[in-house]
């Protein structure tokens, strides 16, 4: 791999995870406020707080719709798989990558509990840090498979850039279908 296709390829990842980081920041801080209106969400909720590991969970096990269980599951594994996956490629930092992600995820939590922007929960922090464990995981098995570094950025920026618009529709559409859009304003 030449110096300059692999420094192109690293911008392209770059740009690809701030892509990212700015969807995840919609669905983690922002999901409340419009969407041309970002600072419309602030102190929209009242302060939550759970420090209790697995206490919401278990209460939503209880009381919730199990689409809602599996959103509040799923969701917070899947929106930082990417994480996992696209930091290394990115940046390079393979051996702090779940760190990163952990640092990221209570970082959110910590934004969301100080702004009263949503519920902030060691629940989401596990979760998130398992999503950036697993898509780690991924990375690490693409690079192993993948002799010729060059190929692996390019075929996994192109994955990355239509898995990234592909997530984005899904997760809009599975907002619309649950919640009619209430948070999706202009």
């Amino acid at each position: 791999m030449t110096a300059k296709s692999e420094k192109i390829s690293r911008a392209a990842m770059r740009v690809i995870f701030v892509l990212y980081a700015l969807v995840l920041l919609r669905f983690t801080l922002f999901k409340y406020a419009p969407l041309l209106r970002p600072w419309e969400g602030f102190f929209l909720r009242e302060r939550e707080l759970s420090i209790v590991p697995f206490r919401a969970t278990l209460q939503m096990v209880r009381g919730l719709s199990p689409l809602r269980l599996i959103e509040n599951l799923a969701g917070n594994i899947i929106l930082f798989l990417p994480f996992g996956l696209v930091f290394p490629l990115a940046f390079g930092a393979q051996g702090s990558t779940v760190v990163w992600g952990f640092l990221t995820s209570v970082t959110i939590e910590a934004l969301q509990f100080a702004f009263a922007m949503g519920a902030a929960d060691v629940d989401d922090v596990i979760l998130n840090t398992l999503g950036t464990v697993l898509g780690y995981l991924v990375y690490l098995i693409i690079n192993k498979c993948f002799r010729n570094k060059a190929k692996m950025l390019t075929v996994m920026a192109a994955v990355l850039g239509a898995g990234f618009i592909a997530g984005t529709a899904v997760l809009y559409l599975a907002g619309y279908l649950m919640d009619g859009f209430p948070n999706i304003t202009f």
